[in-house]
């Protein structure tokens, strides 16, 4: 079984609907797909994001930091103002334009989402969070064999999908796969980032890192 996986959208829809037709085409569209969190910020789509993954019950959500933070603006904004309208002016401007770019029933979703799923696929589980089980410690390519096998012990999980870090990397945290596919809205490259993940019968698991 192979399925989609994507992370940190970021606002952008015109990336996503690159990395969804590839989907299409590929097959994968209408079974699960997997989504790590940062649906919005940044990009110029906000609401057109979050509408696109509401549209798609398939979809399995969870709540990134640039969500909770667009959600919940409106009643934090001084709070954000001082936290980051100096050291972090970017980041404030995308959070005050983002919240005002979406309908309030988007924001609700946002806010409802989850902080982690586990889903049941192909007889494995697969623990997905926008972080890393049991901790808000962002994970790429440098994180250390051992430290993800340390990770590990927070679930029964057989694989972990996560993003945060727009680092794409799969690697082997002692007998538990983790997979962060990288970022759809935010690469530097202009190249949205995804993976493909096959869960095969005979309980090996493979990933693709992909790019378009």
């Amino acid at each position: 079984m192979r399925i989609g996986v994507l992370s940190d959208i970021h606002g952008d829809l015109a990336a996503l609907s690159r990395v969804w037709a590839q989907l299409e085409r590929d097959g994968l569209s209408d079974g699960i797909v997997l989504n790590a969190g940062d649906n919005v910020g940044y990009g110029n789509s906000p609401e057109g994001c979050v509408r696109f993954l509401q549209e798609r019950p398939n979809i399995v959500n969870v709540r990134g930091n640039y969500d909770k933070h667009v959600a919940r603006f409106p009643e934090r904004d001084a709070e954000f103002k001082k936290k980051w309208g100096r050291s972090r002016p970017e980041k404030y401007a995308t959070l005050r334009d983002s919240s005002a770019a979406i309908s309030e029933t988007s924001r609700l979703w946002l806010s409802g989402l989850p902080d982690f799923e586990v889903v049941e696929v192909a007889g494995r589980q697969i623990f997905l969070t926008h972080y890393s089980p049991g901790s808000k410690e962002g994970l790429g390519a440098w994180t250390s064999k051992d430290r993800l096998a340390e990770l590990a012990k927070n679930t029964e999980a057989q694989v972990v999908v996560c993003g945060h870090t727009h680092s794409a990397f799969a690697r082997f945290g002692g007998t538990t796969l983790f997979v962060n596919p990288g970022t759809i809205g935010r690469n530097w490259n202009r190249r949205a980032q995804y993976a493909i993940l096959t869960l095969d019968d005979d309980l090996s698991t493979r990933v693709e890192l992909k790019s378009i």
